[in-house]
């Protein structure tokens, strides 16, 4: 079949099956957005982090949220569960949302993708491991807050020993600069290294104020300088104790904190 031959397929489907046309155009080009993605972080410069987003309470954005933002702003769709998605295939995560979000069967999205059914079936069940992974190791919204809470006063008293009790022994810093700030380039893992290396940049720039704010849902810290948002920190706790944390400082992707 040549490419005039697929594309006048594709028009009769979306003519004779209109929902199902149009999925699967749109699920075509996720494919091609998802492999685009993963070839420019390729050569993005250190970590890469997906871009915060504030809630639709925070007072710095003054434009209307829409009905989609305020599905990326709910409960189940924090950092923790934004950052799982990245470790898959572009095609387990259309199968994923095809299947749990349009309730599409396997034969569906097996066009779609270009799998095999069972094959598709497979890569849906593995993704939905991956995030009901993390939902179950989720914790209460009000210990969460108070655990960062305790953070965040342990760094303006620059209190190390508190620091690394709220952390977990094995927890793991992202830092996102995207080559247009400074920011660490790798991995940083462990407790009195996280603990340091927080400090540190709030030593190093004592011109920020850190303030308690939603970041995607959960209570997190965004880091101001005067009135620009500089960088936002997102927190995971489990077992009451910080085992990840991810620090955007990333200017692009910032630029919703920072609209007037």
């Amino acid at each position: 079949m040549d490419e005039n031959q697929e594309e006048d397929l594709s028009r009769a489907e979306v003519l004779e099956a209109p929902q199902m046309g149009l999925t699967r155009v749109a699920a075509h080009m996720c494919l091609d957005i998802f492999d685009s993605a993963r070839h420019r972080r390729k050569l993005y410069v250190g970590e890469w982090l997906p871009e915060p987003v504030p809630d639709r309470t925070t007072t710095v954005v003054s434009t209307p949220v829409r009905a989609l933002d305020r599905i990326t702003l709910g409960e189940s769709v924090n950092t923790a569960l934004t950052v799982v998605p990245e470790s898959l295939t572009p095609a387990a995560r259309v199968a994923f949302v095809l299947r749990n979000m349009f309730a599409l069967s396997f034969g569906e999205i097996a066009a779609i993708v270009g799998r095999t059914p069972q094959m598709c079936r497979k890569l849906a069940s593995s993704a939905w491991r991956h995030v009901r992974h993390r939902r179950r190791r989720e914790i209460a919204s009000d210990v969460h807050t108070r655990i960062v809470t305790a953070f965040r006063a342990a760094c303006d008293t620059g209190d190390l020993t508190t620091l690394v009790s709220l952390l977990d022994p094995d927890a793991t810093t992202l830092s996102d600069g995207g080559g247009k700030v400074r920011a660490a380039l790798n991995p940083i893992h462990g407790a009195e290294r996280t603990a340091r290396f927080m400090l540190g940049v709030l030593v190093q720039h004592p011109e920020l104020e850190a303030t308690l704010q939603s970041v995607n849902g959960k209570t997190g810290l965004v880091l101001r300088h005067d009135t620009a948002v500089s960088g936002v920190v997102s927190f995971h706790v489990q077992n009451e104790k910080i085992t990840d944390i991810w620090v955007v400082l990333n200017p692009d992707k910032l630029r919703s904190w920072n609209r007037s």
